[in-house]
């Protein structure tokens, strides 16, 4: 008897899911809620995951923000100056946050094999989706697969931020009058 031939199929991987950040280099990130669900149903919502956004820009390796009671200026100073993972493993250039789904624009600091964006993101993720599930009784994954990302030259950063800041459903008031 004959064994059927062996197939070996090469799947590559979608640019969007690629992981290999390269410090110094600017990343465009989409995050989408999974079919049916508004991330953002509410301005406590959005509070919320600015919030966290920020506290995890600030500091990438703090005890998760769910467990901190109560941050005063020395704690703020004590977490940011005990960082292994340095000072800015990431920045934020801009974000935008529409009902089901969000973009961040950012810069990766550290590159290597435990890239800045890779923590934020996860720790971003996790922290929301926590806080959505408690805040509206629900279980279970609120995003449509993984975030995608895509690594943008710095030449394009300012076309980029304008078309966010110009994105369909953005109420551009602000930049209209400031």
């Amino acid at each position: 008897q004959r064994s059927p031939p062996s197939v070996i199929v090469n799947v590559m991987p979608s640019i969007l899911l690629k992981r290999d950040y390269i410090s110094g280099s600017y990343y465009h990130i989409k995050h989408t809620a999974k079919k049916g669900t508004i991330l953002f149903q509410s301005d406590a919502d959005y509070k919320n995951f600015i919030l966290l956004l920020s506290y995890y820009v600030r500091f990438p390796d703090a005890t998760p923000l769910s467990w901190v009671k109560r941050l005063n200026p020395k704690t703020v100073v004590d977490k940011r100056n005990s960082s292994k993972l340095g000072a800015s493993p990431v920045t934020l250039h801009n974000f935008l946050l529409l009902p089901d789904h969000f973009h961040l624009v950012l810069r990766e600091n550290m590159g290597g094999d435990k890239p800045g964006i890779s923590n934020l993101m996860r720790r971003l993720s996790v922290g929301y989706a926590m806080y959505f599930n408690k805040t509206h009784d629900t279980l279970g994954t609120i995003y449509q697969g993984k975030y995608k990302n895509i690594s943008v030259p710095q030449n394009e950063l300012s076309n980029l931020i304008d078309s966010l800041h110009h994105h369909e459903g953005v109420n551009n008031t602000f930049l209209a009058t400031p």
